[in-house]
């Protein structure tokens, strides 16, 4: 069994599905103390990526990253909104932080489709 060397882009989407597991389990446990209701589209993010983590598929990749940038600009163009109505706080200042590193994250997830495909070649 010949032993595999981790790239530096193969622990960036690592870094990646870790931002989002994060994300998704900060979510889940905000609605449960705050809403105090079971929030399922952050449950399913959440058994996505970790998912994902686990088996690691490319093509899989390529959808949820391109689902995820979808979701980052709509909820960064919200949040840009909200923020020029209530006044620009700390907590608009890190939300949109947060969204522009998931539209970061969500393109290195794009680009990972094509980096490791062609890794073995």
């Amino acid at each position: 069994m010949p032993k595999t060397e981790v790239t530096f882009y193969e622990r960036l989407v690592y870094v990646v599905y870790g931002y989002f597991i994060l994300l998704a389990a900060a979510w889940l446990i905000l609605s449960f103390l705050f809403g105090k209701f079971f929030n399922l589209w952050a449950f399913f993010t959440l058994a996505i990526f970790i998912v994902q983590a686990y088996y690691k598929h490319r093509l899989t990749n390529l959808i949820v990253g391109i689902l995820g940038l979808a979701v980052s600009i709509f909820w960064l163009l919200e949040f840009t909104f909200l923020g020029q109505q209530a006044g620009y706080n700390l907590f608009v200042a890190v939300m949109l932080g947060a969204f522009i590193l998931s539209l970061i994250s969500s393109g290195i997830l794009i680009f990972s489709y094509t980096k490791l495909s062609f890794k073995d070649r």
